[in-house]
């Protein structure tokens, strides 16, 4: 009986309790209202190296998942916090998942993994004069390597003794695409150096690298959320908060190496940051709460930016980099910009009105025109509706997470935003702004020529092709009041595993509309003697339509044709890339720890063979069978 009235007396107190507690769901401190939130919401953090991810606000189990184990690793799983680790270069998402009631619900935490060698280099940010710096060779130059690569005759790579780019100087550039930490370390980077003169950065130099969101000790909360404060502190008038991180490291090594660089890409529908589109860039950053606290438009929350607004937004991004370039004393290292990249692969069509006597009537629809195009379409929420600068917030938010960085189906924040126009303002922004710091600082840094504006595109349909690059260049002479004007100099052909009949015919019909021709991305799908053979006619294609090759001397002096040919990686599988496509495979020397890894494949000899290189130079391969004629 006693134990009765014990346990009863208990259950009284723990009722009492209850009645004057107050009461907690779902796990959440009943001490406010607050919802879960990640801290942080973004974390750089550099290879090796561990940072902590906790969610606030909550206090039952949370489920932590990453979606690229191969860019970072968790570990230390907790209740509500979980360790994060770099293990590459890249970014990646770490979410968390809790239950609210009843319901799961994400946390999403965005993973910048750095390099663990490289210092950062400090962000020369804008400013109405941008500071003028002469870059010091010996700051990014090639750090001390473990091995002498390019004091190292016996390199598989130097047999012959013949360089690519010396073969092939009198008919165009020949260049390889390669990312920042091979481009600065190891033996890959001396095989660059030594075969190549110029590199296209596979990432470095896009969108969402440059427009970024990464936290830094100047901007301790990202560049999103700097960018969202300067929109509210400016009135909308600020120019747009750009990291040339990426750009300086790349830039300043390629002066101190002797290497030229194609800038790739400014515009394209694929790897772009979301929040540039919004008309006040807030994405995730503030709530709408926030916006009252505040004392700002809470119309703009989670609203794509309009039309005019895009305009001056896009002009600004292409004009400050182009400007940064030009200031820093790198305006006689990029030859080329891709201005655009993949813009005719959708399904929106156009045809090109060449008689137009205005802007606005150069695109029609009518069929009868010639000269047609097609383009991305805009973006969409999940069930499909089109999401416009009129869109409700929730509209826009689903959009966003349905459409992440890369749209699907080729669609394009900047047609959404834009329509059309953005393909000839992007051209119309980047040769104004190339005209004006080229002359601005021609005579402080010696620039002597100006780089080439080229429309990139993977596809074949080169008539397309032409047919953009003539509306590029009608609506920009037809909006600045010039006449024959090239604001697009040419079209770049990405060239994968192209047919060779295909790839010549295109070159000679984009050669003779006048226009440039760039190889901006080759590589072949076919192994040993087959890939060999295929290139070597590639090439030898490429010199007889570039401007001292048969076909070139022909036409006469106006005539421009192939000015580069870049191949499109460097060894076999590197940075995960296809495999059996690239000049070179990987070596295994034997030893402990190999030297030597980068080994030519018989495509490497038939691009020498094509560049006029001798079977009896070539001499013998890295196994040592004897080199034949491919």
């Amino acid at each position: 009986m006693m134990k009765m009235r014990k346990t009863c007396a208990a259950i009284a107190l723990v009722l009492a309790a209850a009645v004057t507690l107050p009461s907690a769901s779902d796990g959440i401190n009943a001490d406010a209202a607050k919802k879960p939130a990640l801290s942080p919401k973004k974390v750089s953090v550099a290879i090796g190296k561990s940072k902590t991810i906790k969610v606030k606000n909550y206090k039952k189990k949370v489920t932590w998942k990453i979606d690229k184990k191969a860019i970072a690793k968790l570990s230390a799983k907790k209740k509500t916090s979980v360790k994060v680790t770099g293990k590459k270069q890249g970014t990646a998402k770490v979410t968390a998942v809790y239950k609210q009631g009843g319901k799961s619900k994400k946390l999403v935490c965005k993973v910048t993994v750095k390099s663990a060698d490289v210092a950062p280099t400090p962000i020369q940010q804008p400013t109405e004069v941008p500071p003028v710096i002469t870059p010091d060779p010996n700051a990014t130059a090639t750090p001390t390597p473990t091995f002498d690569y390019d004091g190292y005759d016996a390199c598989l790579w130097k047999k012959p003794g013949a360089k690519i780019k010396d073969l092939y100087s009198d008919y165009f550039k020949v260049g390889v695409s390669t990312g920042l930490g091979d481009l600065r370390f190891g033996e890959c980077a001396a095989l660059i150096r030594y075969h190549f003169a110029s590199i296209t950065m596979g990432n470095e130099t896009k969108h969402e690298s440059t427009v970024s969101v990464d936290a830094t000790d100047e901007y301790p909360d990202g560049y999103s959320k700097a960018n969202v404060d300067n929109y509210y502190k400016t009135g909308g008038e600020g120019k747009i908060i750009l990291n040339y991180d990426n750009i300086e490291k790349t830039l300043s090594y390629c002066k101190a190496n002797g290497l030229k660089m194609r800038y790739h890409a400014f515009v394209w529908h694929s790897q772009v940051q979301q929040y540039f589109f919004l008309q006040d860039y807030n994405y995730d950053d503030y709530q709408l709460s926030d916006y009252e606290a505040n004392g700002w438009d809470a119309s703009n929350y989670h609203k794509l930016a309009d039309k005019e607004t895009m305009k001056k937004r896009l002009n600004d991004y292409i004009s400050q980099v182009i400007e940064y370039i030009y200031s820093h004393g790198y305006g006689d290292v990029v030859y080329a910009y891709d201005v655009i990249n993949e813009a005719n692969n959708g399904n929106i069509t156009y045809y090109v009105n060449e008689d137009a006597a205005s802007v606005n009537e150069v695109l029609t629809t009518d069929s009868s025109k010639g000269n047609k195009f097609s383009t991305n379409p805009g973006v969409t929420t999940s069930s499909g509706k089109n999401v416009t600068t009129d869109s409700s917030p929730e509209d826009v938010l689903n959009m966003f997470e349905k459409e992440g960085r890369t749209p699907d189906a080729s669609h394009s924040y900047w047609y959404a935003t834009m329509g059309a126009d953005y393909l000839y303002l992007s051209y119309l922004y980047a040769h104004d702004a190339v005209e004006k710091y080229y002359n601005q600082y021609k005579d402080q840094f010696g620039y002597t020529e100006k780089p080439s504006l080229i429309y990139n595109d993977y596809n074949t349909k080169d008539a397309e092709q032409i047919a953009l690059v003539k509306y590029i260049n009608l609506a920009c002479n037809l909006e600045k009041g010039t006449t024959g004007v090239k604001y697009c100099n040419g079209i770049g052909l990405q060239s994968h595993s192209i047919g060779e009949t295909t790839q010549e015919n295109m070159i000679k019909n984009i050669a003779d509309q006048g226009l440039e021709v760039q190889i901006t991305e080759l590589d072949e799908g076919s192994t040993g003697d087959a890939q060999a053979k295929k290139l070597k006619k590639q090439y030898e294609i490429y010199k007889k339509y570039s401007k001292k090759g048969e076909y070139g001397k022909a036409q006469g002096a106006d005539y421009i044709g192939v000015t580069s040919v870049t191949n499109w990686g460097v060894r076999d599988g590197d940075g995960g890339g296809w495999k059996a496509r690239y000049l070179f495979e990987e070596y295994d020397d034997g030893l402990e720890e190999p030297i030597l890894t980068y080994a030519p494949k018989p495509a490497y000899y038939a691009i020498l063979q094509a560049g006029g290189l001798s079977v009896a130079d070539c001499g013998t391969d890295a196994y040592g069978a004897a080199v034949p004629e491919y």
